[in-house]
């Protein structure tokens, strides 16, 4: 299950960003019994959590949050939350001159890495 919370303007399909998300969790060897949510924040937000979490002051790409590895008493394994600043995706597109649907699933994968260094 995929879970995705964002803004109104936020300028993404959330069935490319659910597709991207199954891809990035099976290339890690998880399958649809694997929970994660999605939060795509704006520079400010994405710079304060990194912040108040990391004690990092920039704004980054991606976050991770891990809850667990282990399967819930439902069967389910909630890995946890990744977070996406939505203008740093953007300026990187445009910077790379490369796709929305490839530098997403890079940074979706690297989200998961970092929810399973938890």
């Amino acid at each position: 299950m995929i879970l995705i919370k964002h803004p109104k303007n936020w300028g993404l399909d959330a069935e490319i960003v659910r597709r991207l998300t199954q891809k990035a969790l099976l290339t890690r060897g998880y399958k649809s019994d694997t929970e994660v949510s999605l939060l795509f924040v704006g520079r400010k937000r994405a710079k304060e959590l990194n912040m108040s979490y990391r004690q990092k002051d920039y704004i980054p790409q991606v976050l991770g949050f891990p809850l667990s590895m282990d399967r819930d008493v439902d069967g389910v394994i909630r890995l946890g939350d990744i977070v996406i600043c939505t203008q740093k995706l953007r300026y990187e597109i445009e910077f790379q001159k490369s796709d929305m649907e490839t530098v997403l699933y890079e940074w979706l994968l690297h989200g998961v890495d970092n929810l399973l260094k938890g």
